[in-house]
């Protein structure tokens, strides 16, 4: 397998669509993978996930409930089909008779693991599923993932200039359903937006109103890039609203969406999926930066612009799934726009001396983080 062939594998395999917040899509499909035919035989159901998975399930809104958290993501799992995967909630007519019954029969173990969801129904007999790897159960082999960490800025956009036919076509979908997130716009009762930076102005609406909705549990789809929504979100939507504003150039929004894209993956496997750093604005963050600054300055300034967004909001944490992300998100926009127009020195904190550098670094603050998620985790656990 050649280069080419390699990042195409991988962008085939980590730019997927998912309905809702990945980590209650992946709790929902596992239950639906598990279920007994009778849901009123069920005596009890035992969920054991991995830290990220509960923490991002935590507070989140699950597709066509009107709820948040865990327990309709069960029972939207329940009424959902395997066959939708992560879009199990697709379609669903939420029984809260079915909550009422489930509510105290759920029991929910938390592990330190990758990503990880195991079900486990005891009713007529014990019924069980498992997920993980990824949020989908199709993981790549570490082969794979070791192989992409080893190529470089030079690789991508030597990729970007000749994108296959079968790529484009994934990212023609992920402008689309991400660009249909970003309505309606955000209610001014949660955040009110009105910045006189025309570009400035619209990257954060369109951005933060995708988020937003997402979070809420609105019935609409992301295209989900490294396992998350919210990093394709933020990987994305930002890139999209500068061409709405400025170019109106779909060939260069095609090949700077798929290096945001090709950045946010190279990043995440240089940390991991799910950790205590908000990957949203972290792994997501340097995507946009790296197709921001290709759609605007060509090649000439992407690792700058990567420099400059490592000197400023890595490490801001990860508490969860929840409407909160927007306001985190809005904070990623703001530097991902500042990266752009500034330059900050290798001799400056964790900034790198290159692009590789840079995303090493921040995988190593993620990485060393993990006390921090172990907290985040027990206050969380202690809320009532």
């Amino acid at each position: 397998m050649n280069k080419n062939e390699l990042i195409t594998e991988i962008l085939k395999n980590e730019v997927v669509k998912a309905l809702g917040c990945t980590e209650v899509g992946l709790i929902g499909y596992t239950v639906a993978k598990a279920k007994p035919e009778d849901l009123y035989s069920i005596k009890e159901i035992k969920l054991i996930l991995d830290k990220g998975t509960f923490k991002n399930a935590f507070s989140v809104g699950v597709p066509n409930t009107n709820k948040f958290g865990i327990l309709p993501a069960v029972v939207g799992g329940l009424l959902g089909r395997e066959e939708n995967k992560l879009e199990v909630f697709k379609d669903i007519k939420y029984d809260e008779k079915l909550e009422e019954f489930i509510e105290n029969k759920l029991k929910i173990e938390v592990i330190d693991s990758d990503v990880y969801c195991k079900v486990i129904i005891k009713a007529n007999k014990v019924y069980e599923a498992e997920t993980k790897g990824s949020h989908s159960g199709k993981s790549l082999s570490d082969d794979l993932k070791n192989a992409y960490k080893s190529l470089t800025l030079k690789d991508f956009i030597d990729y970007i200039e000749d994108i296959p036919e079968e790529v484009i076509k994934i990212i023609k979908e992920t402008i689309e359903t991400n660009k249909n997130l970003s309505t309606p716009e955000v209610p001014e009762d949660f955040i009110s937006l009105d910045l006189k930076d025309e570009i400035l102005n619209h990257m954060l609406k369109k951005t933060v109103s995708a988020v937003y909705n997402r979070m809420i549990g609105i019935n609409k789809p992301a295209m989900a890039i490294a396992g998350s929504g919210n990093m394709g979100l933020t990987a994305t939507l930002p890139i999209i609203a500068y061409d709405e504003i400025k170019g109106h150039d779909e060939e260069k929004l095609t090949k700077s969406i798929t290096l945001s894209a090709l950045t946010t993956i190279y990043s995440a496997y240089h940390s991991s999926y799910i950790s205590a750093m908000c990957g949203c604005v972290n792994r997501g963050g340097i995507g946009a930066v790296s197709g921001l600054s290709y759609y605007i300055f060509g090649f000439d300034r992407i690792e700058e612009s990567i420099k400059s967004f490592t000197a400023n909001l890595p490490g801001i944490v990860c508490d969860g799934g929840k409407i909160g992300c927007a306001l985190k998100i809005a904070s990623g926009v703001f530097a991902i726009y500042l990266s752009l127009f500034s330059k900050v020195p290798y001799t400056n904190g964790i900034v790198g001396k290159d692009f590789k550098e840079c995303i090493e670094n921040i995988g190593k603050i993620g990485k060393a983080m993990k006390p921090v998620d172990d907290e985040i985790i027990e206050i969380l656990k202690n809320k009532k």
